[in-house]
């Protein structure tokens, strides 16, 4: 069992976005070591046809967890998130928020409160409210199997397990109110000060991306902090 009950999963398909899950991987796995905290790491598919459907393995990631009877915390990044404060006090940061289902951040795309990025989601699993977010997430996207849409080879714009957990915020304000909702300050954003998500509307061309994701990684790594001390989470108190 790790130290702090904590589990940090992480997923991609078996090809292109494989490669940017290698590229942040050490990245990641030295904040879990330093942190001792367990990582998990799925490529391929849970369920699907093609690469894209890779998006909703976490769904059943998370639903793998909750079936081992996991209590404790899970944090998704995608594969191109990455720890920039490796040694921030994650543990103490999770104490301070017990008493949500969850820790989102807002996409920033819309003025709805629910317009969230799942590419970085940290996860009660403690909390009632966090297993009915989702298993309505996993039921909307079971709904979908059969739309052309999913079928597509390509993904279509906007279309993804990403809409559909808006969707389920959005049905059911009560569950969205047992979450936090970060400041892209702390994490999923290309500032963030400690969990960075380069996303594809940042940088579309994938191969630049990836070139830059890596050189960043590199430097965090090989940076004057990278053996320092853990650093005090930030307050839980609104500013």
């Amino acid at each position: 069992m790790a130290v702090n009950n904590t589990i940090v999963i992480r997923t991609s398909d078996h090809n292109a976005h494989a490669q940017m899950l290698d590229a942040t991987h050490p990245n990641v796995a030295e904040f879990c070591r330093r942190h001792k905290l367990e990582l998990r790491e799925f490529r391929g598919l849970k369920r699907g046809l093609w690469d894209w459907h890779a998006c909703f393995n976490r769904l059943y990631m998370f639903e793998e967890l909750i079936a081992e009877g996991h209590s404790g915390w899970v944090i998704y990044l995608d594969a191109d998130a990455y720890i920039v404060d490796l040694n921030f006090a994650i543990a103490d940061y999770l104490d301070s928020n017990s008493g949500y289902a969850g820790i989102l951040v807002h996409s920033g795309a819309t003025p709805e409160h629910w317009d969230i990025n799942n590419g970085v989601m940290l996860f009660n699993l403690g909390h009632p409210i966090t297993s009915l977010i989702i298993r309505d997430w996993i039921r909307r996207h079971e709904d979908i199997l059969e739309e052309a849409e999913y079928l597509s080879e390509e993904r279509p714009f906007y279309f993804g397990d990403q809409r559909i957990l808006q969707h389920v915020l959005r049905d059911n304000p009560a569950w969205f109110g047992a979450l936090r909702i970060e400041t892209q300050d702390l994490m999923n954003s290309m500032h963030a000060t400690f969990i960075r998500h380069h996303i594809r509307a940042i940088t579309p061309d994938f191969d630049r991306r990836i070139a830059l994701i890596r050189h960043e990684v590199d430097a965090i790594m090989k940076g004057p902090a990278a053996d320092g001390p853990a650093r005090p989470a930030i307050s839980d108190k609104p500013s």
